[in-house]
């Protein structure tokens, strides 16, 4: 199915300087970012010649909370999403979650949508190899 130039690029390490770190719950974890995914997805395979399509999106929490360090009232929301990766006939699925928190309820609910979607769909790229953060996954991370 993939040339052996496409071969080449999904075995290749995955170059440091394309890793992020952020902590959560006193853990620092090690991440791409979305657009890093996407361009290397319209790099390695083409930017017509993959797919990618959000198969499910479910809210999971929606509360009402102070935020900020004014406290003023606002909205903690979260969803899962389930987003499937085709390249030709290879199809991925990833579930991912996001969450937003605002004074705008709308805007609470947008941002815990969109982190979803690109945190499924990373995970579904994740599966094909390196470049798409696979090496993170190691905790060694010795293919970074």
């Amino acid at each position: 199915m993939f040339s052996d130039a496409q071969i080449k690029d999904l075995s290749a390490k995955l170059d440091q300087k394309h890793v992020k770190t952020r902590t959560q719950s006193g853990r620092s974890l090690s991440y791409i970012e979305g657009w890093h995914a996407i361009a290397e997805a319209n790099r390695i395979f083409g930017f017509s010649a993959w797919h990618r399509e959000t198969v499910e999106m479910r809210m999971v929490s929606e509360k009402q909370r102070k935020i900020g360090a004014s406290q003023k009232d606002g909205w903690s929301v979260s969803y899962v999403a389930r987003v499937r990766v085709s390249v030709g006939d290879i199809i991925r699925d990833g579930y991912g979650s996001g969450h937003g928190i605002d004074a705008d309820l709308g805007l609470a609910h947008e941002s815990a949508v969109k982190e979803g979607e690109t945190d499924a769909m990373k995970r579904a790229f994740m599966t094909l190899g390196n470049p798409f953060g696979l090496a993170l996954y190691d905790k060694d991370q010795a293919n970074v």
